[in-house]
């Protein structure tokens, strides 16, 4: 409770923890308990990948093993990864400009285009997919401030195919 009167909160960071042997933080004791929990991806030091959407479908799948059925939802976890990580950021809803798609707050989204293989049946539950089916390639567009910046699963202002080979070569010189 005081931690939700401070404005302040937890960012839970499953695959850190995981990599670290940290242990399984209390994610369904702390909802129960309204502690203000977002989800986060830590540093590179002890998460090599820092994909929220993998992360959130972490989280899921742990708490599950680790809770049973008082697990949050797929649908708690991507409330946690966008208006609870807004919450403990300090954008509390209503009062600023993130954490859910409305009127008034910023253009910031990415979309899937639901008929791929790999997601044929998750239309009947789009609020969980990203957590219980997971996405496992690039999203089709994100949008940052109203502009397109990943069209058809690419980046708009970068040459990838050239970045990877700038990368791979300064990465090959340094060994």
């Amino acid at each position: 409770k005081r931690l939700a009167e401070t404005g302040t909160g937890v960012a839970h960071c499953p695959i850190s923890n995981m990599k670290l042997s940290s242990g399984v933080a209390l994610v369904p004791k702390m909802l129960e308990l309204g502690v203000p929990l977002g989800l986060a991806v830590d540093g590179s030091a002890s998460n090599d990948g820092s994909n929220l959407l993998e992360e959130m479908r972490v989280a899921y799948l742990l708490h599950r093993l680790n809770s049973s059925s008082e697990a949050p939802s797929g649908y708690d976890i991507l409330k946690m990864a966008s208006r609870g990580s807004a919450s403990i950021l300090g954008r509390v809803l209503g009062r600023d400009d993130l954490g859910q798609i409305a009127v008034g707050m910023a253009a910031d989204f990415f979309l899937v285009d639901m008929n791929r293989m790999e997601l044929t049946g998750a239309q009947f539950d789009p609020k969980s997919m990203l957590c219980t089916v997971g996405l496992k390639g690039s999203v089709d567009y994100t949008v940052v401030n109203g502009e397109i910046v990943v069209k058809e699963g690419r980046l708009v202002r970068v040459d990838e195919e050239r970045t990877v080979e700038k990368a791979n070569l300064a990465e090959k010189e340094y060994m």
